[in-house]
This record gives structure tokens, C-alpha cells and sequence, in this order.
């Protein structure tokens, strides 16, 4: 072999460790850098030419600030697995049809509506005369009775309004049995006048029980990023995450059984393949939002597609990260179009990045963030979840951790969402807040285990008051 072949081999051999070395070391960590706007931003590499085309907008620095505002260190989830069970390849688990159950459908005929009608006016004239006369706990149980039979007569729920606020020292629930009256006579007299005198107070409440949160949140991110028994209740919380949020939506597996299908990888006896591909799914998409999009700055359509994906994945991978091409029904309401369904997604898109948006209060940005993503429904299954997750990656981009919203909680969470699809929005960004509390409460509890005489920051943590939702009359 001449000396010119030695050197080319030896160039060739050369290059080759080179471009190995880049790939395997190099390149991990700095695509992120090299291709990311946010990182352009940041540290002004961009090019004034560049920047007029895509300009480093004031939500980017925004969100910057809130993720730098944040401990680095915090992990919210202890990841109990190396390898992510995801692949973008063509793969296809073994899938089981879904069925649909078909919902009870009950008639009722217009002379029996009168009739009931007729017997709910008879009820709350019974509750206004016994509340006139001060027996207020018989008037409530008949006009509980009355709402029963008629839940949508102004003068029922305004009646019903005035023993709450009266009798429980109910301020919110009053306030808000006046403001659905009013929804259905926007002119009744009693309704207005008690609205107007409720209102102020209710959102004093409101504000200091966010402000609680905010508190809350605060002893939270005091507590060492090492604690074993933080990392200990964030292990415990994973699998409680993912039992809870499938469970939610139907799936019957219980807590155990979930967390034996997420350590072993081994089925379970007597459940559908379904049901263990929504774990799996579930696994997945928590495990991609911890470890990526909750250190990025803008939310891009293309994050909510990946998050589906994942959790749509091994259940229907043809439907996973696709928008919807068919009309969907959710109970009675109906969701927007599904042509509408891109102009509608850019839409909330905008809004989530917009710097009004990132003003709000956290825990309502992340609740009205969920509603108005399953406003629009935009997949065909696996919208709930999606939503669950969305909210809480704006929870985790300002420090709090996610939240879980109980199995339990299943008719809370879905009596709230309905009543936002009526124009209230607020019972369920306070059933978010109250969930918030709890998952905060739960950390802090768990690191409550040494003594009260020490000095040490997770007792200062631990020491943290639960929140005070309390919603009666201050006076």
C-alpha cells in the first residue's frame, strides 16, 4: 500500500471518530441550544435580520423569567424508569375495539313537565312561607326538593340562594345559585340584588384564596431539591397520577394494578389490552412533558400534538396527534366543527403565549387553559387527558407541582366544566385551586418527619397552614 493510500485511510479514520464523537457526545447537548429560539433570545445570538422575521417576542422573556423564577434542580416527577417506552416508528401495538356505551334516554312529556312544574311552585311557596316563619332547615329541605323537580326556575334557584347564603353562610354557592337565575331571567328583581351585594365579597374570597396558593407554593419550593422524603412522595405521586387520570376517564385498573403494568411491564390478569395501553400511553406523555416541555418558553401546537401522541399512542396510534375530521358529541354539548378545529387551536395558542395571559394568577391560567382546550375537543378520543397534562404544564412552568385530580372528585370535575359551558367559569378554577391545595399539602406532609424543635427548612416547609377556602359570610 503507497504512502498516499496510508493517508487517506487515515483521513477517512480520522473524520469518522470526529463526526462519531460529535454525534455521540457534542450533539445532545447542544441541539438544544443551536436550533432553539428561546436560546437564540436569550443569549443574543440571533441576527438583526433574523430578528425581524422572528422577533423574541415579550411572552418569551415572560415565560423566561417565570422558568428562571424556579428552582433548576426541581424535579417534579422521580422518573422510576431509564428508557421511555415511546418510538415516532410505525409500530403497532395490539389493539382491542373500543366501545361506546349507549346513553339512557328518558322522555318526558310536556303535560308531565307541567306537572312538575306545577308541584316545584307548590314547594317553593311551601319554602318561602316556612323560611318567613323561621323554621330556615325545614324551608331547605323543601326547596331542595323544589330544585329537584325544577333545577332551572329563577325564583327555585334564587330561594335556594338566599338558605345558602343565610342559612350555611354559603357566600360563593349563594352567589352562584343568584348569577345561574339570572342566567335564565337576566331581570329578576331578588336575584340582581342579592348578586350585586355577594359579588365583592365573593371575589375577596377568591383572592385570598389564591394568594393562599401562592403562599403554599412558596413553603414548597423551600423544601431541599435532595430530600428523600420529597423524592419519595414525588415517586408515590407518579403512579397516583397516572391511576387517577385514566381512572377518570373509565379505566377500571386499580392503583396497585397500575403500578405493578408500570414496574414490570407485565399485564394483568383479567383486564383488557385497552386498559394497559392507556397506562402505558399515560406513562409516556408525563414522562415526555417532565423531561422536555416544562423547559421550553412558547407553547406551539406542535406540543399539544406530541403530548397526544403519547397518550393516544398505544390505545390508536393512526388517531395519536391527529385533529379530528368528524363531528364529536360530549353529552349535550357539541364541540366546534371539525374544519374549525386548526383556526381554533392557532387561536389558543395565541392566547396561552399572549403577555396578557401570562399576567394571570397561575392556577386560573391553568384551569381556563383546560377548559378552553376541551371546549374545543379537538381530538376524537384522549382530550381529557390531554387537557390534564396541558394544565399541568402551566402549573409546572410556575413552580407548582402537577396536580391530581382524584377518581373521587370524577362529579365535582365534571359539574364544574359544565357549568363553564354555561359562562361561569369560576367553580372550576376553584376546583382546580382546591385540588392544587391538596397535591401542595401532600408534599409538605410528607416531609413533615422530623422534630419540631430543629430548625431544619423542611420542618419550616411542613409547618405550612392548609389553605382556608372557607367560603362564609366574614360577618
Amino acid at each position: 500500500m503507497s504512502n498516499s493510500e496510508v493517508r487517506m485511510w487515515l483521513r477517512i479514520i480520522v473524520v469518522s471518530i470526529t463526526i462519531s464523537v460529535i454525534i455521540q457526545v457534542l450533539w445532545p447537548n447542544l441541539r438544544n441550544v443551536t436550533f432553539s429560539r428561546r436560546s437564540l433570545c436569550r443569549y443574543g445570538l440571533m441576527p438583526d435580520v433574523v430578528r425581524r422575521v422572528i422577533p423574541c417576542s415579550p411572552a418569551l422573556t415572560t415565560r423566561q423569567r417565570a422558568l428562571e423564577d424556579r428552582n433548576k434542580d426541581l424535579g417534579y416527577f422521580v422518573d422510576p424508569f431509564a428508557v421511555e417506552p415511546w418510538s415516532d416508528d410505525k409500530g403497532r401495538p395490539i389493539l382491542e375495539e373500543k366501545k361506546t356505551p349507549v346513553p339512557l334516554s328518558i322522555r318526558i312529556t310536556e303535560e308531565r313537565k307541567g306537572e312538575l312544574e306545577a308541584e316545584a311552585v307548590a314547594a317553593l311557596n311551601a319554602a318561602i312561607f316556612s323560611r318567613k316563619n323561621g323554621k330556615v332547615h325545614k324551608a331547605e329541605t323543601i326547596i331542595q326538593h323544589a330544585l329537584a323537580l325544577a333545577p332551572n326556575h329563577p325564583d327555585i334557584l334564587t330561594e335556594y340562594g338566599i338558605l345558602v347564603e343565610t342559612v350555611r353562610k354559603n357566600l360563593v354557592e349563594a352567589e352562584q345559585l343568584y348569577t345561574k337565575a339570572l342566567s335564565y331571567n337576566p331581570h329578576h328583581t331578588e336575584a340582581l340584588v342579592r348578586r350585586a351585594r355577594t359579588l365583592p365579597l365573593v371575589e375577596e374570597i377568591d383572592k385570598k384564596m389564591l394568594k393562599a396558593l401562592r403562599r403554599k407554593r412558596a413553603y414548597f419550593l423551600r423544601i431541599p431539591r435532595n430530600s428523600p422524603s420529597l423524592k419519595r412522595a414525588m415517586r408515590e405521586s407518579y403512579f397516583m397520577h397516572v391511576y387517577h387520570t385514566v381512572a377518570i376517564e373509565g379505566n377500571t385498573m386499580t392503583l396497585v394494578q397500575t403500578r405493578s403494568i408500570l414496574e414490570t411491564r407485565m399485564a394483568v390478569a383479567g383486564k383488557s389490552i385497552m386498559e394497559h395501553n392507556e397506562i402505558l400511553g399515560m406513562d409516556a406523555a408525563l414522562r415526555f412533558l417532565n423531561q422536555s416541555l416544562v423547559h421550553i418558553g412558547l407553547i406551539t401546537v406542535e406540543d399539544i400534538l406530541d403530548i397526544h401522541r403519547r397518550v393516544l399512542g398505544f390505545v390508536d396510534p393512526e388517531a395519536a396527534g391527529v385533529f379530528r375530521t368528524t363531528q364529536v358529541f360530549v353529552g349535550n354539548f357539541a364541540p366546534v366543527a371539525p374544519e374549525l378545529v386548526p383556526s381554533e387551536m392557532e387561536e389558543l395558542i395565541r392566547w396561552l403565549n399572549d403577555e396578557e395571559t401570562l399576567l394571570l394568577d397561575p392556577v386560573e391560567f391553568a384551569a381556563i387553559a383546560h377548559y378552553k382546550f376541551v371546549y374545543i375537543h379537538p381530538f376524537i378520543d384522549g382530550n381529557g387527558r390531554t387537557a390534564r397534562l396541558l394544565m399541568n404544564l402551566i402549573l409546572m412552568q410556575a413552580g407548582f407541582p402537577p396536580i391530581i385530580i382524584p377518581v373521587e372528585e370524577r362529579s365535582d370535575y365534571y359539574h364544574t366544566l359544565s357549568a363553564a359551558n354555561s359562562g361561569d367559569l369560576r367553580p372550576f378554577i376553584r376546583f382546580i385551586a382546591k385540588q392544587t391545595d391538596a397535591t401542595l399539602q401532600s408534599y409538605l406532609n410528607a416531609v413533615a418527619t422530623c422534630d419540631a424543635q430543629t430548625n431544619d427548612v423542611e420542618c419550616v416547609a411542613a409547618m405550612a397552614p392548609e389553605i382556608g377556602t372557607r367560603t362564609v359570610d366574614p360577618s
